[in-house]
């Protein structure tokens, strides 16, 4: 980031964040940015449900990163977790600390915010500003109907355990940014240099991620549990089956990959991606065997795809089966490596 002269707290709130297209109405919002408080209406018949990621620069994306694919990131991890519980998005506050009040990259990371507040009618109703190094705080406040948000503790014995989209691309996208990747050494790409096109459907897969407020507005009261897969599948599954005191298999032929992955990346650590690389920001959710066909209906109505790659069965744990129904023991090491990041 270059060094401009330097502008005050109020004069970058004022020019790049309360614009018409971040800072817009809406209902319900009876003041946002302006005063020492925003003042928000939560209707009788709903939950307001709060999130907040942290982002660190160099840690969480790339220096010198486009700041418009910065703040789209950090706006849309954020979505995500307001989709696992099964909230629509409301409002956002955001926290910037920056080394320098830079005008070109400050107008870009709002315009980069503006399109995804606009796109989920999430205006944004306060926050703070700072000079040190970098970083992102956002919080992101959503409405659910009361008794009807999606939690972790719901998964039943016999229900199926689906995914959405594909996984691993996010801890593949780390390659292909040239970030570290806790899962080691061997993790790379299988071919000497991937793509243009792979490389850039890498990067849209870490900095745009997709959050599912779409399924999960149309289809989450099927659902009877839910997690966004921000920690790698097997370490949120591992969430929900603690949260409802049962166990799951995964088939392990089932889980969905994407094209880039499936070209660039060997099988294993395709696996290793898809179980403990993270960033994915999909949803795993169960769903009672009879719902199944309703929900193929409403993902496919939507042009959303959806996996069952298992099922809730008793006990703790999970149990991983290859193609004709065994057990498989998945390599300890793989485990090791996503625990010395906890």
């Amino acid at each position: 980031m270059q060094k401009p002269s330097s502008h005050s707290e109020f004069e970058i709130i004022r020019r790049f964040l309360v614009t018409p297209n971040l800072s817009f109405p809406r209902e319900g919002i009876e003041l946002g940015i302006g005063d020492d408080a925003a003042l928000i209406e939560v209707p009788p018949d709903k939950h307001l449900a709060m999130s907040m990621d942290v982002l660190i620069s160099g840690i969480h994306f790339p220096l010198g990163a486009d700041p418009s694919l910065i703040a789209n990131r950090a706006l849309a991890v954020n979505l995500s977790d307001l989709a696992a519980m099964g909230a629509e998005p409301y409002c956002f506050t955001l926290g910037l600390v920056l080394p320098h009040s830079d005008e070109k990259w400050l107008a870009s990371f709002s315009g980069g915010l503006e399109h995804l507040a606009r796109q989920y009618n999430c205006p944004l109703v306060g926050g703070d500003t700072s000079s040190g190094p970098m970083s992102i705080s956002i919080q992101v406040q959503g409405l659910v109907e009361k008794k009807r948000a999606t939690r972790r503790s719901g998964a039943n014995v016999g229900d199926r355990i689906y995914v959405s989209g594909e996984l691993g691309d996010g801890a593949i996208a780390l390659l292909a940014l040239g970030l570290d990747s806790h899962l080691g050494s061997e993790f790379t790409f299988a071919v000497s240099e991937p793509s243009s096109e792979c490389r850039q459907f890498f990067e849209d897969a870490y900095f745009k991620p997709q959050p599912q407020i779409g399924l999960s507005s149309a289809a989450g009261k099927l659902f009877s549990s839910a997690i966004d897969i921000s920690d790698g599948l097997q370490g949120d599954l591992q969430h929900i089956l603690d949260q409802s005191e049962v166990a799951g298999n995964i088939r392990l032929e089932a889980i969905p990959y994407s094209k880039s992955a499936l070209c660039c990346v060997s099988p294993e650590n395709r696996l290793l991606a898809a179980l403990f690389g993270g960033d994915d920001y999909e949803l795993c959710f169960t769903v009672a065997e009879k719902d199944c066909a309703e929900l193929d209906s409403i993902a496919n109505d939507l042009g959303v795809s959806v996996t069952c790659i298992g099922d809730i069965k008793a006990g703790k744990g999970i149990e991983y089966l290859d193609a004709d129904g065994s057990p498989v023991e998945l390599n300890a090491q793989a485990f090791q490596h996503f625990s010395a990041t906890a």
